[in-house]
């Protein structure tokens, strides 16, 4: 996806997205930022790949944005992994790269925190799109589908419990169509 940047962006907001871009998550470590989401979220790397450049727009947009902005629940997850390599998001992520701090606040649940969410994630669907054009659904999707009653993504005991793909998707596989 092509960035809208022209005359139209700040030369801070460039420079924003400059060191943005320039930023390696992976450390130099054989498990790497990258390969442990895949690993942990059962993601192909590719598509933990562009959804770490998802989530590098988020936190331009977080950055950029007067309001506060909701993310997507991949881009969700990539953020909390983040969270969790915490000397890299605090001290080298935050400070040199963004130059704010960027706090997550998850829902505390109530109908009050649904409904801002919801229209948090709409500004950032259209807050978005003034950037870095039309939002991909595939990472970005409908606020209804974004904030529809069950959640998308668990955390599974893989020792306890088998997985199966939806049939739709199994089938796809069997025909050579997609990965599981």
């Amino acid at each position: 996806m092509q960035n809208k940047q022209s005359a139209s962006w700040t030369p801070a907001q460039n420079d924003l997205w400059a060191r943005i871009t320039r930023h390696d998550f992976e450390l130099g470590q054989p498990l790497g930022f990258s390969r442990r989401i895949a690993r942990d979220k059962g993601w192909s790397h590719g598509l933990t790949l562009a959804v770490i450049g998802e989530y590098r727009r988020f936190c331009f947009l977080a950055v950029a944005s007067e309001r506060q902005i909701t993310p997507s629940e991949e881009v969700d997850e990539v953020w909390h992994m983040h969270l969790t390599y915490s000397r890299d998001y605090w001290d080298i992520w935050c400070r040199e790269v963004l130059r704010a701090p960027l706090h997550h606040d998850p829902t505390q649940g109530s109908r009050a925190d649904q409904a801002r969410f919801r229209n948090q994630y709409a500004a950032t669907l259209a807050f978005y799109e003034t950037f870095f054009g039309p939002p991909d659904a595939k990472y970005w999707p409908a606020t209804h589908d974004r904030f529809r009653d069950k959640a998308r993504f668990r955390t599974i005991d893989t020792d306890r419990w088998l997985l199966l793909p939806r049939p739709s998707r199994f089938f796809q596989w069997l025909q050579g169509g997609t990965k599981l």
